[in-house]
């Protein structure tokens, strides 16, 4: 007698298995790095439940470099860059263990990037990418409240894989890329990428007392001000970009309300994180004004690193500054340095720093939207202001024209 022939059970495709089926299949080849790791991501995100879902590749310098992500803003990957045990995701890379906390906000490692928000999903988990015993990089899952179960964590590292094959068959890392933008006509330069971070230290500084947070903005005003009197120097005719900038300086509301905030025992680096954010809402609908938010940033980031002990982020006689936006601070640290050029990811009229860059004389190209995704520190960058082209590691032959 022939036993009982059961039928086979069709699994349904929920959202979840659609979305572990699309894993599995992988990213198109034909692609690029980005743009596979955050179709990853994408999918990770729904197999696990969490609204954001990030990979940072660990590139040259020991830079951990976001690459691919879901739910946030795709502005910010090639930007959002950090060094091996520098925040919750550099800590994991370092150990190379999964790192798991259910509020980032109350852990020293926590590192906050104003283009990000990330206090939106406190809840972390990141999982180490290695392939043959090096370390590749990090998957990163938050959510608005922990904790993340096993189960979490074990799907997670199973698909770690998956990344750090496509992260091995697509790393950009020196390779030859040609861009373009809009120039401002002040000829060529070559120099190595200077990538500029945005992030402000949330170090907590709980001693810093009333005193120290106005020696800090009259420091910081001071070494401003001695660049933008060499700058009126240099200058054959006024700008009024450095004037304005000169003005945000010289604003007494921005610590008047800094000291408010620590009279009301706020730590003064969140305080000055929370004024940065209230100048970016209240300017954002005030057209051109709005690009005062973004030196008004800058200026805060630097208070904020003096008071933490930070050192400030410094560019390098014969580098070439790439940022997002290019806040008129940077710029003119940039010039009194010895950089050779900038790139900016952003349009001419976001910042005030590339008109001032351009009154001095600086090659200077706006709005090449793919800049991070081509770069990486130290790469070797040519820039044509005359055509907009930015070439990104010219070959030899490239670079010694540009030096003629």
């Amino acid at each position: 007698m022939d036993p009982p022939r059961v039928p086979v059970q069709i699994v349904d495709r929920s959202e979840r298995v659609q979305a572990a089926l699309r894993f599995a299949a992988g990213a198109s080849a034909a692609g690029s790095l980005s743009a596979g790791l955050c179709y990853l991501c994408d999918q990770l995100a729904t197999m696990t439940g969490s609204p954001v879902a990030s990979v940072y590749v660990l590139e040259a310098g020991d830079e951990l470099v976001l690459r691919g992500t879901f739910g946030f803003t795709r502005d910010a990957l090639g930007e959002v860059r950090m060094k091996v045990g520098q925040g919750i995701t550099g800590t994991c890379v370092e150990t190379m263990s999964p790192v798991t906390v259910d509020d980032a906000r109350l852990t020293e490692q926590f590192e906050y990037f104003p283009q990000l928000a990330e206090e939106r999903y406190p809840a972390f988990l990141a999982i180490p990418l290695s392939s043959a015993a090096r370390p590749r990089g990090a998957l990163v899952l938050q959510r608005e409240a922990g904790p993340f179960s096993e189960a979490d964590i074990l799907l997670t590292i199973g698909a770690t894989r998956a990344l750090t094959a496509l992260i091995e068959a697509q790393n950009p890392a020196g390779a030859h890329v040609i861009l373009r933008g809009e120039g401002n006509q002040r000829g060529r330069s070559l120099g190595v990428a200077t990538l500029l971070s945005r992030a402000l230290p949330r170090r907590d500084p709980r001693k810093a007392s009333p005193e120290q947070l106005s020696a800090a903005f009259a420091a910081e005003r001071e070494e401003i001000m001695q660049l933008a009197e060499r700058a009126r120097a240099a200058l054959a005719a006024s700008c009024r970009e450095l004037e304005e900038i000169c003005t945000t300086l010289t604003d007494v509301r921005l610590e008047e309300r800094a000291q408010e905030h620590v009279a009301r025992y706020v730590p003064p680096s969140i305080a000055l994180e929370r004024i940065a954010a209230e100048v970016a809402r209240a300017l954002a609908q005030h057209g051109p004004a709005a690009r005062r938010a973004v030196d008004i940033e800058a200026f805060l980031g630097a208070i904020a690193r003096r008071l933490s002990g930070i050192e400030a982020q410094r560019v390098r006689r014969g580098e070439l500054v790439v940022s997002v936006h290019l806040p008129g601070l940077v710029a003119l640290r940039s010039w009194a340095a010895g950089a050779t050029g900038a790139v900016c990811a952003t349009p001419r009229d976001d910042s005030m720093g590339g008109a001032l860059l351009s009154a001095l004389g600086m090659p200077v190209v706006w709005g090449v939207r793919d800049i991070f995704e081509s770069v990486s520190q130290g790469d070797r960058v040519a820039l044509d202001s005359e055509s907009g082209e930015v070439t990104v590691n010219p070959s030899a032959a490239q670079a010694a024209a540009w030096r003629r």
